[in-house]
């Protein structure tokens, strides 16, 4: 919480009406996402069905990487894998409720069924209960950001809009 409280003094918001941030400010933003996303825990893995229609679900994502690159593990006969393979467009949506705040990662996502790279992404909590025939029902799950959109410590979007603070990637 100390870190959040830093954001809010140290950060000097210069927001365009379109809520993207100055290039100065990018790098503050990020990490206070980043706090935000390994606050929150889990996130909501939301994609698109034949339809058409939104569908979300919760989803013990991975950290973030130093691109904003999110992994996801799940089993090949999900219903998000058959989605992301008929249209890759996803967001990731992250909230923490005692900040009240949120992160919305919006990409595209690829499946990854690599056996190797599969191995070396394998943690802990992808158990053998989980995954008893790993790696055959083990797939991974690549969000290449395009957009982070977030109302964070710091960073509350525009006032009037109410848009989000914004990071193109």
């Amino acid at each position: 919480m100390l870190a959040l409280n830093r954001f809010r003094v140290l950060a000097l918001v210069l927001v365009l009406s379109s809520g993207q941030v100055q290039a100065d400010d990018r790098a503050e933003l990020l990490d206070a996402a980043r706090l935000t996303i390994n606050s929150a825990r889990y996130a909501a893995l939301i994609s698109l069905d034949h339809t058409g229609q939104p569908r979300s679900r919760t989803v013990d994502a991975f950290p973030p990487d130093e691109n904003f690159v999110v992994w996801v593990a799940t089993r090949p006969v999900t219903r998000k894998v058959e989605q992301i393979r008929n249209n890759p467009k996803v967001t990731l949506y992250y909230w923490h409720a005692e900040t009240r705040s949120y992160v919305s990662i919006m990409g595209m996502a690829t499946i990854v069924d690599d056996e190797s790279v599969k191995v070396a992404m394998r943690r802990d909590v992808d158990t053998d209960k989980l995954y008893p025939r790993f790696p055959v029902d083990y797939l991974l799950i690549k969000i290449q950001p395009i957009v982070l959109e977030g109302v964070l410590p710091g960073y509350r979007g525009d006032s009037k809009t109410w848009a989000p603070s914004r990071v193109l990637f």
